[in-house]
C-alpha cells in the first residue's frame, strides 16, 4: 500500500462524466483561475519546466460559448503545434462547445488524436485528488467475460476479493458470455446507473478456477498509480518489480516509496512494468527516470521540446532532490504494450542514450507529444503544444516504440507472478541476455485504439 500525496485545493462542483476515455502527456501550469477559485497544482516531487497560461478568465467571454469558442481558437494559432495545418475558414461560432471545436480542430490534422476539452472538475478529480466514480477495476472484455486487469486497493472490487486475472462471467444474473453469444451485451447496461452506493451482484472465477460471488457498490475510489512493487529473487540477484500505472499527482510520492524499498533491498536489476500506463505528468517522467538511472543520467539532456514558429525549443535535464531514494542501474527492463503511452514512451526513449533500455511485450502506441494545461474559464484545455526528443535527437515513434523480446498481454496471473508471460520473458531476458522467442514483436503500423486519460483506461469502472 503506497502513501497518497494529499493536497489542498478549492472545490469547483461541477457535473462530471465519471469514465474518460483519454491519453495525455502533460506540462503542469502553476495555477488554474476558476471564477474566483484558484486551484494549486503543487507538485509532490518536483514541477515542470514550463507552465501553461490562462487562456481567459474574463466574466464577459465565460458568459458566452461563443466568445470562448473564439478565444480557444485565437490560442490555437498561436500555441497549437500544427497551427499551420488549421482551416483558416474555420467558423468557431458556429460550434455548441469547446469540446466540439476541438474535434474539428483534430479532424483537420492527421497526426492529432489526443487534443481534448474538461471540466475543471474533471482535471482535479482524476489528476490532482486521484479518485473516480466507480467500483474499483479495469476490466478487458472476452468473449467468456470481463477478464480483470487490475483492481485499486481502495475499490469495492479489491475489497471483495476480485485480483488480476479474475474473470466476471455474471452481473446481477446477466451471463456475460450468453450475452455476447446472443448479441445483447450491453455494457453500460451491465455497469448500472451511477448512483452513490448501487449495488451489483457479481459471480467470477478466480485464479485458482474456482467460482466466488460478492456484491460491488459504486463509491469514490482513491486509485493507487503503484499496482505493485516487490522484491524478485534471480540468479542474477534481487530484481526490484514495479507496477507503474499513471504519471500523476500522487504518483510522486508512490515512486518515492517504491524505491526506497528497492534501495533498501539493494536491488541489482530492475523490471519496469508499463504495460497499461498512459501517461501523465512529464515532471514525474523525469523523477521516475533519474531514480533508475541516477548517477549515469543526472544532470545530462534528458528531452527536448519543440514547439511551432512561435516559440523556441527548450530542453530538460535529468533531476531529483538530494533525499529521494534512487538506484544506478546500467540496465533496465521495460514491460510495454500497445496501452503504453506519452509519458511512459519518454522514460523509454529518454534513457535510452544513457544505459541499456530492453523492452519486453509488444510496441507501445506511439504519442511523442504533449500538452501545457491551459485554464478557459470552468474547462481545462489540453490541446497538443509540443514534441518530445531525446538526446539524440529522435522523436519519430508515432508508430510506436518496437520491443526487443516479445511477449502477449494474457492477464493469466497477478502482478508479479513469473507465470506471467511479459515478466517471465523479462526475468528469462535478465538471466540469459538474450529472448527466448525470434517472433516479431512489431505491431502493425496504426494510431493505438487507446485514447486513455492518464492513469484511467477505457474500461476502468
Amino acid at each position: 500500500m503506497v502513501t497518497y500525496c494529499q493536497k489542498s485545493i478549492s472545490v469547483v462542483t461541477l457535473l462530471i462524466n465519471p469514465v474518460f476515455t483519454r491519453i495525455v502527456m502533460i506540462k503542469k501550469t502553476k495555477n488554474i483561475i476558476l471564477s474566483s477559485s484558484i486551484l494549486l497544482l503543487c507538485a509532490c516531487g518536483g514541477s515542470s519546466e514550463n507552465e501553461g497560461d490562462i487562456i481567459s478568465s474574463d466574466p464577459a467571454v465565460c458568459a458566452s460559448q461563443t466568445a470562448q469558442n473564439e478565444a480557444l481558437w485565437d490560442y490555437l494559432q498561436t500555441d497549437y503545434l500544427w497551427s499551420e495545418q488549421l482551416n483558416t475558414s474555420t467558423n468557431p461560432s458556429t460550434f455548441d462547445s469547446l469540446s466540439d471545436l476541438m474535434t474539428e480542430v483534430k479532424s483537420q490534422v492527421e497526426l492529432d488524436k489526443y487534443s481534448y476539452v474538461v471540466t475543471a472538475q474533471e482535471y482535479e478529480d482524476r489528476y490532482l485528488n486521484a479518485s473516480y466514480f466507480g467500483y474499483g477495476l479495469a476490466n478487458k472484455i472476452e468473449s467468456n467475460g470481463l477478464l480483470v486487469k487490475y483492481v485499486f486497493d481502495d475499490g469495492n472490487a479489491a475489497a471483495m476479493g476480485l485480483t488480476r486475472g479474475s474473470l466476471i462471467t455474471k452481473m446481477n444474473s446477466v451471463n456475460i458470455e450468453e450475452a455476447i453469444t446472443n448479441n445483447t451485451f450491453d455494457y453500460d447496461a451491465l455497469l448500472g446507473p451511477e448512483e452513490e452506493g448501487y449495488t451489483v451482484d457479481v459471480t467470477w472465477i478466480d485464479l485458482n478456477g474456482e467460482e466466488q460471488t460478492g456484491t460491488m457498490a459504486r463509491a469514490t475510489v482513491s486509485t493507487n498509480t503503484i499496482l505493485d512493487a516487490r522484491i524478485l529473487e534471480s540468479s542474477t540477484g534481487k530484481v526490484g518489480y514495479l507496477a507503474f500505472n499513471s504519471f500523476i499527482e500522487r504518483s510522486a510520492q508512490d515512486l518515492d516509496d517504491a524505491f526506497s524499498l528497492f534501495e533498501q533491498e539493494d536491488v541489482s536489476e530492475l523490471v519496469l512494468d508499463l504495460r497499461y500506463n498512459g501517461g501523465g505528468y512529464l515532471n514525474v517522467a523525469k523523477q521516475l527516470a533519474s531514480q533508475i538511472a541516477a548517477e549515469n543520467v543526472l544532470g545530462k539532456p534528458m528531452f527536448n521540446y519543440e514547439y511551432n514558429k512561435n516559440r523556441e525549443t527548450n530542453s530538460v535535464d535529468f533531476e531529483l532532490n538530494n533525499n529521494q531514494p534512487r538506484l544506478n542501474l546500467p540496465r533496465v527492463v521495460i514491460l510495454t504494450t500497445e496501452q503504453t503511452l506519452s509519458a511512459s514512451e519518454v522514460v523509454i526513449n529518454a534513457l535510452e542514450p544513457y544505459i541499456d533500455v530492453q523492452v519486453v511485450g509488444t510496441s507501445t502506441g506511439g504519442k511523442p507529444v504533449g500538452m501545457d494545461i491551459n485554464q478557459l474559464c470552468d474547462h481545462v484545455v489540453f490541446a497538443i503544444n509540443f514534441k518530445m526528443t531525446n538526446s539524440a535527437g529522435y522523436g519519430d515513434y508515432f508508430d510506436g516504440l518496437p520491443a526487443d523480446c516479445y511477449a502477449e498481454d494474457t492477464i493469466n496471473s497477478d502482478w508479479g507472478d513469473s507465470k506471467d508471460p511479459l515478466l517471465s520473458e523479462a526475468l528469462y531476458l535478465l538471466t540469459n541476455n538474450s529472448c527466448s522467442t525470434t517472433q516479431t514483436s512489431q505491431l502493425p503500423k496504426q494510431k493505438s485504439l487507446y485514447n486513455n486519460f492518464g492513469l484511467f483506461d477505457k474500461n476502468t469502472i
